[in-house]
C-alpha cells in the first residue's frame, strides 16, 4: 500500500540496492522486466545508487548486461535504504505530518522543500488517506486508527532512519530485556539486530501515544493471543521488569503484535522445528479459518504434498502477520514479479480476498507480502508438473542406456520418474502425438538432432563427461522463475 506512494524512483532504487547487497550483481534485462521499465531506467537508477551511497561502496562494474556492486563491511542494508528513502518527499511530509504538524509551511522548512512542492505532495497525501479511509469530509480532518497510526509511524520511521526523540536509556535497557527473555526461553530463538530494532522503535512509539491515544483489540484478537506460547512469555517478562513498558493489558496485545509480526532465527535445526511446529499449530491448526485458507491455497495452487513444509514454511510468517488486521504496513524487503509470476500474484489475491469475504475477515491484505508469497510459492513445483515430469533415455547400446538409468536414477530429484522404455533412435521418442504430458529426454550425443524440441519436451544431449552437469541442469530446471531457451548442443 504505502509503497505505491512513494515515488517511482525511490522504489525502484531501494529494490535496486536490496538485490545488489544481497546478491552483489544484478541483470540489468531481468530487473528492467520485474519493475517495467526499460534497461537505461536501470542503469540511470543504479548510477544514481552509486553517488548517494558512495561511502558504503567499494567498486562498481557495469557489463554489457550485467552490474556488479561490493559493498563496504560493517553497513548494513537498512543503513543503505535508509539513505535512499531519505530523497522521498513523501515520506519526508508524512513523516512531519504524523509527527503533529499542521502547518504546510513549517512542514516545508523541516523537510527541505519548497512550499510549492509541499502543496503538490498534499494531494498525494490525501489520495492516500481517502484510500485507507482516514478522511472525515463532513469535520473536514484526518481520523487515523491507533492501530493503523502506530504501525504507519513505525514504517515512516524505519525507512527514513528516525530515532526515538527522548534517549531513555532505561526504556532501551528493559526492551532489550524482554527481548532476551523471550529469546532465551522460546526454542532459542534470536531475533536479528534489525528486527530488535524494530521492535524497541515500536515499544516506545506505543510509551508516547499509551496515555493520550490508547489502543484497542477485539475480544475475539486478544482470546487468539492469549492462547500462544509467545504471549504468555511477553506477559511473564513484562511483569519481571523493573520498569513498566505498558499502560494497559491492551498495550501488552500490541508490544505482542510487535513480536509476532518480526523474523527471527535459530541456530539449531532441532529447535526450528520445534519453534515451527508449535507457532504453525497455535495460529493455523487452533484456528479453523486460518486453517481453511491454508487448504484452499494449496488446494487451488495445486501445491504437492511432497512440498506441503515448504508451503507451510512460507504461508506461517504471512498468516502471522495478519493477526488483529495489523499486516497492511508490516515492513519488509521490497518483491517484484517476472511477468510469468502475475498470473499467480492474482490467483493469490483473489483466493485470499474471496476468503475474507466468505468468512466476514476485514483483514487488509499487504501487497508487497502477498509478492513474497507468490515469489516463494513459485519456487515450488505444482503437483500436476510434480506427477508428469517423465524422463526418457535415448542411448545407443545397452551399456550406455543403463549407465544413463543408473546415475539418473541416483540423482535426480524426486519430481521426476524415469521411462521404463529403452529408445535407440531420438525421433522415436519426440512425437507430441503420441506423449502429451512435459516430459526430458537425456539423449547420447551421437544421436542428438537439432530442432527437435517442442513446448512440451527439453531434450538434453549427454556424454560420459557431462553427465552429471546435465542432471544438475534438470534438476534446476524445476525452480527457475523465468521462462528460458531450451538448452542446444553447444551449451553442453
Amino acid at each position: 500500500m504505502l509503497e505505491r506512494y512513494i515515488e517511482k524512483c525511490v522504489i525502484r532504487q531501494v529494490y535496486l540496492c536490496e538485490q545488489l547487497y544481497e546478491k552483489n550483481s544484478v541483470s540489468i534485462d531481468h530487473v528492467a522486466e520485474q519493475l517495467d521499465v526499460c534497461p537505461a531506467t536501470i542503469i540511470n537508477d543504479i548510477e544514481k545508487i552509486l553517488l548517494l551511497l558512495n561511502k558504503g561502496i567499494i567498486s562498481a562494474t557495469h557489463e554489457k548486461h550485467s552490474y556488479q556492486v561490493v559493498f563496504a563491511a560493517g553497513y548494513s542494508l537498512s543503513e543503505l535504504t535508509q539513505i535512499i528513502y531519505q530523497g522521498s518527499y513523501f515520506l519526508q511530509v508524512l513523516y512531519q505530518f504524523l509527527r503533529g504538524e499542521s502547518s504546510w509551511q513549517k512542514i516545508a522548512e523541516e523537510a527541505f522543500i519548497s512550499v510549492s512542492k509541499v502543496y503538490t505532495i498534499r494531494t498525494d497525501l490525501w489520495g492516500f488517506f481517502e484510500e485507507m479511509d482516514y478522511l472525515d469530509e463532513e469535520q473536514n480532518e484526518v481520523i487515523i486508527p491507533e492501530k493503523d497510526f502506530r504501525y504507519l509511524l513505525l514504517a515512516v520511521m524505519h525507512y527514513l532512519g528516525k530515532s526515538a526523540e527522548k534517549n531513555q536509556p532505561c526504556i532501551e535497557q528493559a526492551c532489550e530485556e524482554l527481548i532476551q527473555y523471550v529469546e532465551q526461553r522460546f526454542f532459542l530463538r534470536s531475533y536479528p539486530e534489525d528486527e530488535r530494532r524494530m521492535i524497541q522503535l515500536g515499544i516506545r512509539i506505543g510509551l508516547a501515544r499509551g496515555r493520550k491515544a490508547p489502543i484497542h483489540f477485539l475480544a475475539k484478537e486478544k482470546e487468539r493471543a492469549q492462547r500462544t506460547p509467545l504471549f504468555q512469555l511477553l506477559h511473564q517478562g513484562l511483569t519481571a521488569l523493573d520498569v513498566s513498558l505498558c499502560c494497559s493489558e491492551d498495550e501488552q496485545f500490541y508490544i505482542y503484535s510487535l513480536f509476532n509480526s518480526r523474523k527471527y532465527q535459530c541456530n539449531n535445526l532441532e529447535l526450528l522445528h520445534r519453534d515451527f511446529e508449535v507457532v504453525y499449530h497455535n495460529h493455523i491448526h487452533r484456528c479453523p479459518e486460518m486453517l481453511e485458507l491454508s487448504r484452499l491455497l494449496k488446494s487451488r495452487l495445486n501445491i504437492s504434498d511432497s512440498n506441503h513444509l515448504l508451503f507451510e514454511q512460507a504461508l506461517l510468517p504471512f498468516l502471522r502477520s495478519a493477526w488483529a488486521d495489523m499486516q497492511i504496513f508490516q515492513t519488509e524487503r521490497l518483491f517484484f514479479l517476472y511477468p510469468s509470476q502475475r498470473e499467480q500474484f492474482d490467483q493469490v489475491r483473489e483466493i485470499l480476498m474471496g476468503w475474507a469475504q466468505q468468512n466476514q475477515q476485514s483483514i487488509r491484505w499487504n501487497d508487497n507480502l502477498v509478492r513474497k508469497l507468490t515469489v516463494l510459492l513459485s519456487l515450488l513445483p505444482d503437483a500436476e508438473k510434480s506427477e508428469h515430469l517423465e524422463v526418457y533415455i535415448v542411448a545407443p547400446s545397452d551399456f550406455k542406456y543403463l549407465y544413463y538409468r543408473q546415475q539418473l536414477e541416483e540423482r535426480l530429484d524426486e519430481h521426476f520418474t524415469l521411462s521404463n522404455m529403452i529408445y535407440h533412435q531420438l525421433n522415436e521418442v519426440v512425437d507430441d502425438v503420441f506423449f502429451c504430458t512435459k516430459r526430458m529426454i537425456v539423449c547420447d550425443a551421437s544421436l542428438y538432432q537439432e530442432g527437435l524440441q517442442t513446448e512440451n519436451t527439453k531434450i538434453y544431449p549427454v556424454t560420459f563427461s557431462t553427465l552429471a552437469s546435465v542432471i544438475l541442469a534438470i534438476n534446476q530446471s524445476l525452480y527457475q522463475q523465468a521462462e528460458e531457451p531450451f538448452p542446444t548442443r553447444n551449451e553442453h
